[in-house]
């Protein structure tokens, strides 16, 4: 049923690879995952920060057999790596790491940035787990982005898109939102709500942890918003607090930097939800969170979960070589789910006739 295979292979930034190589890195690719002898196309693409190639071809072979498609994604993972070393390309183990340590806010006085814009955000997609467009707000915050979901008609057809915003250390717009298809593949409206997904399973064991660290901050009375998101620091929590004119708090959202997650108060239970902690705020004297009755008992010990070292990412999630195969090879598809950006849905479509009418053409 689905016959076309695609995936990308995108080379870290500060890579600067020519066409003959990144036809070699392609060739072997392809080799190496048993589509060797398959008729494909190689497109380089440059709409992102980094130069990176699409790979095109077909799942049936010229006997009308299907290609072996078993453990793809591992086996692209294992195939990826070993191209690294043997191109002595940047391991992609290592990106990660350094981008969470240097990757530096949005500078709106420099020319690049949409190219800024997609180093965040390849940075934040790896390493950070969140369950919702508010907590993926939480994070970007850091950096000076924000992200908007919208919605538009492309030929009478309705799509879901998402654009991401320039801000200022207060939060306000500072500049002109770029559409996600303009960015890359990754960060558009399908790809954050997969990501989404498998946020909420990833993130179950990690709850507990999160929760007992906020009740026991919670716990020695913080007296101010400020001596909050001190003692939260102390525990290796950031806190986000939006409130609305009035200043009341109606959003609240727990960052753990080195697990990768994000979590909205109401995520850890009714009792930490925002409306507690304006509550709270607005007349410390009486604390909620000393209630046994409501919490428990005061004397839990802060322990960590014995999941957490393993609940991150595993090694098929990485930014790989050249990046694992994305998420439409995986399920085998090529079509536009409907919710895709209107830009990207049309790119695909024209990458996927011009394939059908190159591998006519091979076959007379």
């Amino acid at each position: 049923k689905k016959t076309v295979f695609h995936c990308s292979l995108n080379p870290h930034p500060d890579e600067k690879l020519s066409d003959e190589t990144l036809m070699q890195l392609a060739k072997e690719y392809m080799e190496a995952l048993g589509y060797g002898k398959q008729p494909y196309i190689v497109f380089k693409h440059s709409d992102i920060a980094r130069e990176h190639i699409h790979i095109l071809s077909l799942r049936v072979n010229g006997e009308g057999k299907k290609i072996n498609d078993k453990f793809e994604k591992r086996r692209s993972k294992k195939i990826t790596d070993t191209l690294e070393r043997k191109f002595g390309l940047i391991p992609s183990s290592k990106v990660t790491d350094k981008a969470m340590k240097e990757t530096p806010k949005i500078d709106t006085t420099q020319r690049n940035i949409k190219e800024q814009v997609a180093s965040i955000l390849r940075m934040v997609m790896k390493h950070y787990r969140f369950c919702s467009l508010g907590e993926l707000n939480a994070i970007l915050g850091k950096y000076n982005l924000a992200v908007e979901e919208v919605k538009t008609e492309f030929r009478g057809k309705n799509y879901d898109g998402l654009v991401y915003v320039p801000t200022n250390d207060k939060g306000g717009k500072i500049s002109t939102p770029i559409n996600a298809s303009d960015i890359g593949r990754g960060v558009g409206y399908t790809a954050v709500q997969n990501r989404m997904q498998k946020s909420k399973r990833a993130i179950k064991p990690l709850v507990p942890t999160v929760r007992n660290k906020v009740l026991q901050t919670m716990r020695t009375s913080p007296q101010t918003e400020e001596e909050l998101r001190q003692r939260l620091e102390e525990q290796g929590l950031r806190v986000i607090i939006r409130k609305n004119e009035s200043g009341r708090i109606y959003g609240i959202t727990f960052i753990d930097d080195k697990e990768g997650i994000a979590l909205n108060g109401s995520r850890l239970g009714k009792g930490y939800a925002a409306n507690v902690f304006n509550a709270y705020l607005s007349n410390p004297t009486h604390n909620p969170f000393l209630d046994e009755t409501l919490y428990g008992s005061p004397y839990v010990h802060l322990e960590q979960s014995p999941t957490v070292q393993s609940s991150q990412q595993n090694t098929e999630e990485g930014d790989n070589l050249v990046d694992e195969l994305i998420e439409d090879m995986v399920d085998g598809s090529f079509t536009s789910t409907g919710n895709d950006d209107w830009k990207e849905a049309a790119w695909q479509r024209k990458l996927r006739r011009q394939s059908k009418i190159k591998l006519r053409r091979r076959k007379h």
